[in-house]
């Protein structure tokens, strides 16, 4: 008897599935598109527990006929082509068949529709893709689609789900795309009962961008709108103030569909070269409008793929469309300062209120502003002796020699020289520091004006999850609406308070690594270590270089930062001697 045998219809069926819904995301993002291709004007995704008990979309679109309902979840059923040549012409977001077939087989789905013409709806209830109740129903027009426990006869598959709160973040960030790649179709996303989404559909893109990401970053976004031989490239792309710390921010739809193509990150990437940091992003979200024919969209199940006939000449007018849309915007920040904490009374003259601006004002918002000017030894020498050892290795620093090149800091030894990498340094040290746990108030400094954090929903679940540990850092903060931090105050390290921006970038970080998911304490902490620490390129005075020496030798580990980079090297005199052949080695 031969080894091969066709398999049982239930077990192809869930194989199938396995392509085309991965997680309760994958759900959502084919119910989306359906309602989408039905012309609807209003979407209602509601979800609970992060779609692995229910997810629930509603829509007002065409809706199907009694007979229709029975063979839309039949395998390969669809209204979206007829024949061989459609496959290379789709014009609709669904064309295979295969959704509600297979979000049926591994869950219990029920669906609601009713078309326009009709005096009466359907309901129909599925259990594993078999067909339990099919009845006349009393149901508005359009489609509402209710899918319970997925994955309740893969069990196998359930475990490999992530936290509920990472399950909903996945979805709020989806469904954000679809209405932005949509703004002319109203979206409401209900999460675990609570509103987290809303959109207005009256086509204006750059007010769901505000409504989703924030009004400061909307009102800064650069519109780019370009036609091509090929088609046409607009939307919104980001000044080089506003960028990422991954290509998460990075949208692109053809022809209405979410896609996912390296070719236009790399191409929207290089229109931003020298204008960003390497290891910085920019947010965009861009839309092309192409002849159906000259893309191909059935080359996964996801359909989230894609391949372009004139790849090249794509690649090419994103970037023209983009660099030309930088080139007409002047991209110098505008910054506003705000002088409301201080009260000038009417007896000072215009002299004593400059002098009450330089010292009090930027004392209250930058802490005590240090002298740079390098102090001169009894020889006419810069620099400043330093008896710094630490209590665990055998490292002595007898003096402060200067600062090399803003970076490292070069100290002399008692038969050997060291160069402190300045960054890597205060890294160890505020890593420590962040474990053994803090008291805020010790290196807290208030806002004069509080900042505000615009951040994601799996952000806002990261930040609440690690609120204690954060505030611990010195950061005072409260939840402003569902997305929003208000930031009142910051890290005072080394005489200067941290950016409130190195909280997002700490967490950009995490995400970026792929880590932000197992909600790493270590990595946090050593990525906030790094965010908050001073930089390379920073100024310090001989003070300040003698505190952070000091309070490195008191780190258990003074030699690697949390990363494994080395805080410092050592030159030896004998190294020296033989560079110059003042002796022979």
């Amino acid at each position: 008897m031969g080894k091969i045998k066709i398999l049982d219809e239930s077990i192809s069926a869930k194989i199938a599935a396995g392509e085309v819904i991965e997680r309760p995301v994958s759900v959502v993002k084919e119910l989306i598109e359906n309602s989408i291709d039905a012309g609807s004007k209003h979407i209602f995704v509601e979800i609970e527990k992060g779609g692995k008990s229910l997810i629930k979309v509603t829509d007002d679109g065409e809706g199907m006929d009694p007979d229709d309902v029975r063979l839309a979840f039949e395998r390969h059923a669809t209204s979206k082509i007829s024949s061989l040549d459609d496959i290379f012409k789709i014009n609709t977001l669904g064309f295979r068949g295969e959704a509600l077939p297979s979000i049926a087989s591994v869950s219990v789905l029920t669906v609601f529709t009713k078309t326009r013409e009709a005096s009466i709806g359907t309901k129909c209830t599925l259990r594993g893709g078999i067909i339990e109740e099919f009845e006349e129903a009393a149901v508005k027009e359009g489609c509402c689609v209710i899918v319970k426990d997925i994955f309740f006869n893969t069990p196998a598959r359930l475990k490999f789900l992530q936290s509920s709160s990472r399950e909903s973040s996945l979805i709020v960030d989806l469904v954000s795309k679809y209405a932005i790649g949509h703004p002319d179709i109203s979206f409401k996303l209900s999460v675990d009962g609570k509103e987290v989404l809303f959109t207005p559909g009256n086509g204006n893109l750059q007010e769901v961008i505000a409504r989703i990401y924030g009004f400061d970053m909307a009102k800064d976004m650069i519109l780019i709108d370009k036609t091509f031989n090929f088609g046409r490239i607009y939307g919104y792309t980001s000044p080089p103030k506003h960028t990422r710390g991954n290509r998460s921010w990075e949208t692109f739809f053809v022809n209405g569909r979410l896609v996912k193509d390296k070719g236009l990150s790399i191409s929207l990437e290089k229109a931003y070269r020298s204008l960003i940091p390497n290891d910085k992003f920019p947010i965009a979200f861009i839309k092309i409008e192409i002849e159906s024919s000259l893309i191909d969209v059935n080359v996964h199940p996801a359909k989230t793929e894609i391949r372009f006939q004139c790849e090249n000449e794509v690649l090419q007018s994103l970037y023209e469309t983009v660099r030309e849309g930088l080139s007409k915007t002047t991209l110098v920040p505008k910054e506003k300062l705000s002088f409301s904490k201080i009260n000038f009374s009417e007896r000072y003259s215009a002299a004593e209120n400059e002098s009450l601006l330089k010292e009090e004002y930027f004392t209250k918002i930058y802490g005590k502003i240090e002298n740079k000017i390098k102090t001169n030894d009894q020889h006419g020498n810069t620099g400043k002796d330093v008896r710094t050892e630490s209590p665990i290795f055998d490292v002595h620093f007898t003096r402060i020699l200067g600062q090399l090149f803003k970076t490292y800091i070069v100290v002399q030894g008692e038969k050997e020289f060291y160069l402190i990498d300045q960054h890597a340094a205060h890294e160890r040290i505020l890593f420590e520091r962040y474990s053994e746990g803090l008291n805020s108030q010790d290196i807290s400094q208030e806002l004069v004006c509080p900042s505000t954090l615009k951040i994601t929903f799996e952000e806002m679940n990261f930040v609440e999850e690690n609120s204690d540990l954060i505030r611990r850092m010195g950061f005072d903060f409260e939840t402003f609406g569902k997305d929003t931090l208000l930031i009142r105050s910051v890290p005072y390290l080394l005489n200067k308070p941290v950016q409130p921006e190195s909280l997002r970038e700490a967490i950009d970080e995490l995400k970026e690594n792929g880590e932000l998911r197992w909600r790493s304490r270590e990595k946090f902490l050593a990525s906030m270590a790094c965010h908050t620490a001073i930089k390379a390129g920073d100024d310090l005075s001989f003070d300040e270089m003698q505190e952070l020496l000091n309070q490195l030798m008191n780190t258990k580990n003074p030699y690697s930062c949390p990363h494994g980079r080395p805080t410092m090297i050592s030159i030896t005199i004998y190294e020296l001697e033989k560079k110059f052949k003042r002796i022979n080695g």
